[in-house]
């Protein structure tokens, strides 16, 4: 037998701490699951139902913002863009089906298929144009407002991260391209109902089941959940740690041989299918599409959204979507006025003082915890 002394322990402060670990898991998961919650508690409620509904998908929606922001540091303030195309794209469906049903005609493309009422405004177009009428299928409308969004978030990131475009040049660009698509879709009446839209849309109907009520909000609470775990999974992945890495510091990464603009452009669209998936859920939730989808200050107000709620956590996004959202609902009822004052003093409050927001603050206050308890242990030794 040998004489040897035993090895030393390894340093308390060195030493993996899985409980705060799977405690902060456990956290997410139950919050995951409240989501569900409102489903069941306001199934009789139809006002807040309608309101959660839309509460989760720009839940999802501020998702994707935090993927392009939070971990990837592209602060995107035409985000809205991708939203709104999903928006258009189920809006054109819902709309199309509408005017369907009132003429007591078959939900298929044909060359005298019902026109919205838009449309045959004036008689300022013969018929339903050939670009618009398949997506009276809403599973093609569906595809299309993932895959479109996709698509041009993707050559949208290839031609700016390819000349290395970032930073507020970067934002700029992406709030410019917001503005003259909301300008296109405002100003051309005949193909996007212009100022006032499309309301009155059907509702969404898919494999011969009508979506209303707590089906709907399962249908988008659902997906709202397997689009986080798909992004957490990424996020865990080495992609997601060379996205931090560029966040961080960029030039490093690219004198260790990565492609920054290729990692860039595949974050921005995914983010951008992400976007659009939740413009179509929105829309479905709402009943009517129009262009303030694409003004300015939704974009930015989903960036708030992050921000409050802890950008760079995933998890955050969902939080301050919902509680920013039930603030706007509550000062809207009581102070219409009032609430873009108070969302701008927020995002104050939130820089200087919270800049990790919620999530970042109860991290803290864990880390805090977690030197404590090894304070005490090693002391104890």
């Amino acid at each position: 037998m040998s004489d040897a002394a035993p090895p030393l322990p390894a340093p308390i402060a060195t030493r993996p701490f899985p409980l705060l670990n799977a405690l902060g898991w456990l956290a997410i998961l139950l919050v995951l699951a409240f989501c569900f919650y409102p489903g069941y508690h306001y199934a009789d409620d139809t006002y807040w139902l309608k309101l959660y509904s839309r509460y989760m998908a720009l839940a999802l929606f501020a998702l994707s913002v935090d993927l392009v922001w939070g971990y990837t540091g592209l602060l995107s303030l035409g985000q809205g863009l991708y939203f709104g195309l999903g928006v258009y794209m189920v809006g054109y469906s819902l709309k199309l089906q509408k005017a369907a049903q009132l003429a007591d005609k078959p939900l298929v493309a044909a060359p005298d298929m019902a026109m919205p009422d838009f449309m045959e405004f004036q008689g300022r177009l013969p018929g339903v144009p050939g670009w618009i009428a398949p997506l009276i299928d809403i599973r093609l409308a569906l595809v299309m407002a993932v895959l479109l969004p996709t698509v041009v978030a993707a050559v949208f990131g290839m031609a700016a991260f390819g000349r290395r475009i970032k930073g507020v040049y970067f934002s700029l660009i992406t709030q410019a391209l917001l503005l003259a698509v909301y300008l296109l879709v405002r100003n051309q009446l005949p193909y996007t109902g212009g100022v006032v839209g499309m309301p009155g849309l059907a509702k969404l109907t898919l494999f011969d089941h009508q979506f209303v009520g707590t089906d709907l909000y399962y249908l988008i609470t659902t997906t709202l959940v397997v689009c986080f775990l798909g992004c957490a999974l990424l996020m865990r992945s080495k992609f997601g740690k060379v996205l931090t890495a560029i966040r961080d510091s960029e030039y490093r990464v690219l004198a260790l041989g990565y492609n920054t603009a290729a990692y860039k452009t595949f974050i921005f669209a995914v983010a951008g299918g992400i976007a659009g998936l939740a413009g179509a859920l929105y829309v479905s939730a709402l009943g009517t599409a129009g262009p303030d989808r694409f003004e300015i200050g939704f974009s930015i107000e989903v960036v708030i959204l992050v921000a409050v709620g802890g950008r760079g956590t995933l998890i955050g996004a969902v939080i301050g979507a919902v509680l920013v959202n039930l603030a706007n609902t509550y000062f809207n009822n009581e102070a219409k006025q009032a609430w873009p004052i108070i969302l701008g003093s927020l995002f104050i409050i939130v820089v200087v003082f919270m800049p990790d927001g919620i999530v970042g603050q109860v991290k803290k206050i864990a880390l805090w915890v977690k030197h404590l308890l090894r304070d005490r242990k090693s002391l104890a030794a």
